[in-house]
């Protein structure tokens, strides 16, 4: 079409001044014949230059890459990769993250680990065989080492999302008789889980943190208190969360089924056949919690227990062993006039059978009264001397921790902190080498050089509390020195 309107126009022109002896009225209609023309190409001139922006612009714009391309909605940050998208599934956006980490350790006294610590061993003690007192250790490991993936996936007004996190705190086969080997490091499922979102509810299931007791104390030492007053681990759960918009902050509802882990490890059965399997019901947590802003710094409040249980076999028959637990966690900033910003946090908490992963009761949930006359919280055979079990009764604890964590700039941060697990004595007559009470006393420091490399240094001073006719208490000077890099 454009180019019939310019051919006429072209022979217009051309005719035009061989028309002369046309009447005057012929000479007004091709006058008016030509301008038609010539605003018809105009306009065919602007409409060139604007097909000719649309290809320009076109031309410099990337193409998707092909797994960019296939995903359902995109998403408002840039991601490490895309997955191949595997059994029938398309692709999902992954985040690739974690860091290493080298530990220099020493510290003066015997305990139950050097790597890291989870009670102090009684001085100048012989029990079973074994001979307790105070000796050095030294080790450089780098076990504290991690990465994950978080893998997500967008849909119209739901999300899919999902975590797989390892680390290398896994035991090696025998781990009774052969130590673990750093020059064959396997790797342990640390975070495995799926969830969806869909507004302000998330169901969740896997491996990941307890539903309780969710804040946690700021140590190198990797359990992070475990036994020293900070209770709660990691359990496999199916978790239920429901939050609510509540003035300036967030009230939030969570409970879980989980699948808990008390083993006093029965001579002759496997890990997974643990006596909280044979309760046959999974046992339960709950967490209220409230965060917000004071001061332009997050706080939080929470409220949280649990309850289980555990069956044992007996002369008599079948023995239940109660397990629950209530505590209170809490996070506040404060206002100190010479840090960029400083928080004050902790917990206190009460509660019975808190062995295992628990973590509470220094290790020690259940007290078996055996027909030999023994009184253990382990049944393992070099504690139980070939006795069975007459009767089952739980164990009563309370603790908690306090921090203080301290910015003095961007690259500095410091903790300074004390903790106790305190089982009621009463609950442990009879038990030779009972453990009656565990404190810690800690301070470190973390130095960012940059945002990816930084180096620690902690102290930890460890108090374990023992019958006088155990033995002396057993206590414990740790000095670590830890390496960074953040990915």
């Amino acid at each position: 079409m454009r180019r019939e309107l310019l051919f006429v126009l072209f022979i217009g022109l051309l005719v035009a001044p061989l028309a002369g002896g046309w009447a005057s009225s012929g000479d007004e209609d091709l006058r008016a014949m030509v301008q038609q023309l010539l605003r018809e190409v105009q306009e065919l001139k602007k409409e060139n230059a604007q097909l000719k922006s649309e290809i320009e612009k076109l031309k410099s714009q990337r193409p998707p890459a092909p797994a960019e391309a296939l995903v359902t909605a995109p998403s408002s940050k840039k991601h490490s990769f895309f997955s191949k998208g595997g059994y029938g599934a398309r692709p999902s956006g992954i985040d690739f993250y974690g860091f290493l980490k080298a530990d220099v350790v020493w510290q003066d006294a015997n305990a139950v680990g050097d790597e890291y610590v989870l009670w102090v061993l009684p001085e100048h003690n012989t029990k079973g065989g074994h001979k307790f007192g105070s000796d050095s250790t030294f080790t450089i490991n780098f076990r504290h080492s991690r990465f994950g993936f978080d893998l997500w996936k967008d849909y119209k007004d739901w999300k899919l999302f999902g975590k797989f996190e390892m680390d290398f705190y896994t035991q090696s086969h025998g781990e009774d008789t052969l130590p673990w080997n750093p020059n064959h490091s396997p790797l342990r499922a640390r975070r495995v889980f799926v969830g969806v979102r869909k507004g302000t509810w998330q169901l969740l299931a896997g491996l990941d943190w307890m539903t309780i007791s969710q804040l946690y104390p700021h140590l190198s030492n990797f359990p992070s208190g475990t036994f020293m007053g900070n209770i709660a681990y990691r359990m496999p759960q199916v978790r239920l969360s429901k939050w609510f918009k509540v003035g300036e902050g967030t009230l939030k509802f969570e409970g879980a089924l989980e699948k808990p882990y008390g083993f006093p490890r029965m001579e002759g059965i496997i890990w997974d056949e643990d006596p909280s399997n044979r309760a046959g019901y999974p046992g339960f947590e709950g967490r209220i919690s409230y965060t917000t802003k004071i001061w332009g710094q997050p706080a939080l409040v929470a409220l949280w227990g649990h309850y289980s249980e555990e069956e044992y076999d007996t002369v008599d028959g079948v023995e239940d062993a109660d397990s629950y637990s209530l505590g209170l966690e809490a996070k506040f900033p404060l206002p100190l006039p010479f840090a960029r910003k400083a928080f004050l946090l902790g917990e206190l908490w009460s509660g019975r059978n808190l062995d295992g992963y628990y973590t509470g009761g220094v290790n020690q949930g259940t007290r078996f009264r055996l027909d030999n006359g023994r009184y253990v919280t382990d049944l393992r055979s070099k504690y139980t001397d070939g006795g069975h079990i007459l009767d089952v009764d739980e164990i009563d604890a309370v603790g908690g921790y306090v921090e203080l964590e301290v910015f003095w700039s961007p690259k500095l941060v410091t903790h300074f902190g004390w903790g106790i697990d305190n089982p009621d004595d009463s609950d442990l007559e009879g038990v030779r080498g009972a453990r009656l009470q565990q404190q810690m006393y800690y301070a470190n420091f973390l130095y960012r050089f940059t945002k990816e490399f930084a180096v620690g240094g902690e102290y930890m001073y460890i108090d374990c509390d023992y019958r006088k006719s155990d033995g002396d208490d057993g206590e414990l000077n740790r000095f670590m020195g830890s390496f960074y890099y953040f990915f």
